[in-house]
C-alpha cells in the first residue's frame, strides 16, 4: 500500500489515508519521506549504488523510483529491494554513514 501510494505521488489525501492504513502520523511519513529524498541519497551506499542504474534514478521519486527497477511481481520486487538495502543494516558499512 505504502509503495502504491508513494508510485503515485504524495496529496493530502493520500498521505492521509496511508496515516490511517498504517497507523502512523503524518509527520512520521514526512519524516520517512525525507530520510529518502534527503538522508539516503546523501550517503555514500547510494552515490555508488545509484551508478548501476540506468537510466538514472530520480532521487526525488524514491523509493518508488527505485522499486520499479526490479523485475517481478510486487512481492519480488520489495524483496529484491530489502536485499539491495541490506548494506545499509548493519556491519562495518554502516559506520562510514
Amino acid at each position: 500500500m505504502l509503495i502504491a501510494i508513494l508510485q503515485h505521488g504524495v496529496s493530502d489525501a493520500r498521505l492521509e489515508r496511508l496515516s490511517q492504513v498504517v497507523s502512523v502520523d503524518r509527520r512520521t511519513i514526512a519524516r520517512w519521506r525525507r530520510w529518502w529524498r534527503d538522508t539516503f541519497t546523501a550517503t555514500p551506499f547510494w552515490r555508488m549504488a545509484r551508478a548501476g542504474f540506468m537510466p538514472p534514478l530520480d532521487g526525488t521519486q524514491l523509493p518508488a523510483a527505485l522499486i520499479e527497477r526490479f523485475g517481478g511481481d510486487a512481492q519480488d520486487r520489495l524483496v529484491a529491494l530489502l536485499r539491495f538495502l541490506g548494506p545499509l543494516t548493519g556491519g562495518i558499512r554502516t559506520r562510514a554513514f
